[in-house]
């Protein structure tokens, strides 16, 4: 009885709710506060009267709290702006891209013409042309790639990363499931395998994607052998996810960096929620193997003959295998879940990540562009897939650097044979996706933060990083950068021991335990690791931990590495005395 009351009622208010959503988009500027404030007041009280509706209470009050709270969003019409988009460097044409251009009346470029250059998923990295030439090429548009894609495009990759955060910023940086690359991390996975009784794993493919090659395992018997000799991620199993409609779900969000230096990014305010075809049920021996009860991939479950199409209105709450994010979370404040609590945890998250990635992304860019990094004109979507547990804590699953802009979907007739139809849902959420990133991108960092602003809507994006420096000492990892291009000199990215050796001539970074002779040996061990004639960034960054740990660790009471090497970056670069805080020493 109770599960009708809330159905009738918020289907009645979600019609009224959504009546004035149409009228509020109509506003240029800015949402301003619904009429007849006072009667929804009203009506508040009299509903919190009835005893049988106080789990109705803190939805109605959210859906409240939106209309009346004011949203600072600039409106841009996208056939205002004559934008020119060059394909000429793609591999394959996506429908997407057209009909966006056919749409908006926006031309088409050719030759080294155009406002901007679409590359198209995996085009650049996949053809290794976004070199120092390529870049130098098409200096006046401005790219859809960033350079250094790969570091997000490959789990083992976005994995070394974020461990390496973890490791220095461990209570910031807890929002990626632990995890292990294969074969490297073989011995450290028995061996925690073996502690952690009654947790499971999922093992993926370092480059699969679709759900290809996944499969979970709860005990060391589980694997086959694939897993560990080959290219996989192995990670954590969240083993308590919440439901929608008693099913596992994810969301895909979409994520739009603009500028690395200054940092500035946005999150859509729509996405995917996608969900699994069969009930959830806690991991057993029996169940283990069933994809479409653990794993929420959009291309295993097409396949499950529980999946169920999105309806035409798929705005509003249904019962669709794939949702928009805007419908989860109608439904999710059906639930009673307080949803902007939920937003902001995924935007922190968010926020959180791309001030870690942002750093190796830049020392990528300036790889490529040298010299002229600063002159670099180039954006990217990203896709990151999210998961919340029964806490309402946002897990980071996956990055996906080429999100999937596919917009058709196979439809099976009644006779049993299968057509290819448009997704009206993938069309929607795409759309706004690629077409409201072309119209932000082409503005300069300084007129985004002029014109949107922090907190502020694009369109449909809202800028979650406007340009300033993070907190809590994650500006580490820039200023490593900066000191890498101090040492690297007029070609970035190759570090010669000469160079490396140059920090040596400062006497603080030199004593007792740590003579000159020693940079060369460092040097030298970290580079017959790698294999490579010159320092990397990130074997860059294994020495000065090397150094920060022999210099500082046997003489500090307070020693940590984010403390250690914070120091001595900060006296590398020669940093005021009052940005080094030098660490305690024994006494």
């Amino acid at each position: 009885m109770l599960e009708n009351q809330m159905l009738q009622f918020l289907n009645s208010d979600f019609q009224q709710f959504t009546q004035q959503d149409k009228q509020d988009k109509q506003d240029e500027n800015t949402e301003t506060e619904v009429p007849n404030n006072s009667q929804r007041q009203m009506r508040v009280k009299s509903f919190e009267e009835k005893p049988a509706n106080k789990p109705l209470n803190l939805i109605f009050q959210m859906l409240l709290q939106k209309k009346t709270q004011k949203r600072q969003q600039i409106k841009v019409d996208p056939k205002s702006i004559p934008l020119s988009i060059n394909l000429s460097v793609q591999v394959q044409e996506l429908p997407i891209i057209r009909k966006i251009m056919e749409k908006n009346e926006w031309k088409k470029a050719h030759n080294f013409d155009g406002d901007i250059l679409w590359c198209g998923p995996d085009n650049v990295q996949q053809a290794k042309q976004f070199t120092y030439d390529f870049a130098m090429v098409f200096m006046n548009q401005c790219i859809s790639r960033i350079p250094g894609a790969k570091l997000i495009s490959t789990k083992k990759e976005t994995t070394s990363i974020m461990d390496k955060m973890r490791q220095y910023f461990p209570s910031i940086y807890n929002f990626y499931p632990k995890t292990y690359t294969m074969p490297e991390d073989l011995h450290e996975f028995i061996e925690d395998f073996e502690k952690k009784d009654g947790i499971s794993y999922i093992a993926k493919p370092d480059k699969g994607t679709q759900g290809q090659g996944i499969f979970i395992v709860s005990q060391i018997e589980d694997f086959n052998g694939i897993a560990i000799i080959r290219n996989y991620i192995i990670q954590e199993y969240i083993s308590n996810p919440l439901l929608l409609d008693d099913k596992k779900f994810d969301f895909r969000l979409y994520v739009l960096i603009t500028s690395l230096k200054p940092l500035i990014a946005y999150i859509n305010e729509e996405g995917l929620a996608r969900l699994c075809t069969e009930n959830y049920q806690d991991i057993t021996s029996s169940n283990l193997s069933n994809v479409y009860m653990h794993l929420t991939n959009y291309s295993l479950n097409k396949n499950s003959q529980n999946f169920i199409i999105h309806p035409p209105d798929f705005q509003k709450i249904n019962l669709g295998t794939k949702r928009t994010y805007t419908s989860a979370k109608k439904t999710l404040m059906k639930m009673g879940i307080d949803v902007p609590k939920l937003k902001l945890r995924i935007e922190q998250t968010i926020v959180r990540f791309l001030y870690g990635i942002a750093p190796f992304l830049l020392n990528s860019t300036r790889e490529i562009y040298q010299d002229k990094w600063e002159k670099a004109n180039c954006f990217h979507v990203i896709g990151f897939d999210i998961l919340i547990d029964r806490d309402l804590k946002p897990w980071i699953i996956e990055i996906n650097a080429n999100p999937s802009l596919e917009i058709t979907q196979v439809v099976q007739n009644s006779n049993g044979s299968k057509r290819v139809e448009t997704s009206s849902l993938d069309a929607y959420v795409k759309t706004k996706v690629i077409e409201d990133a072309f119209i932000i991108a082409v503005k300069t960092p300084q007129e985004q933060i002029e014109q949107i602003g922090k907190g502020k809507y694009c369109n449909s994006y809202k800028m979650i990083i406007d340009g300033q420096p993070p907190i809590e000492n994650l500006d580490l990892f820039y200023k490593l950068v900066d000191l890498f291009s101090n040492l690297c000199g007029l070609r970035y990215g190759n570090l010669n021991q000469m160079r490396f050796c140059r920090l040596a001539n400062n006497p603080q970074l030199v004593n007792d335990l740590l003579i000159k002779s020693d940079y060369d040996l460092i040097y030298k061990k970290i580079q017959l690791k790698s294999l490579q004639p010159d320092l990397s960034f990130l074997g860059f960054l294994e020495a000065i931990e090397s150094i920060s740990e022999k210099l500082l660790k046997r003489k500090a009471s307070n020693y940590t590495l984010q403390k250690a090497v914070t120091y001595v970056v900060n006296t590398a670069l020669k940093a005021p005395q009052q940005q080094q805080r030098p660490l305690t020493a024994k006494r």
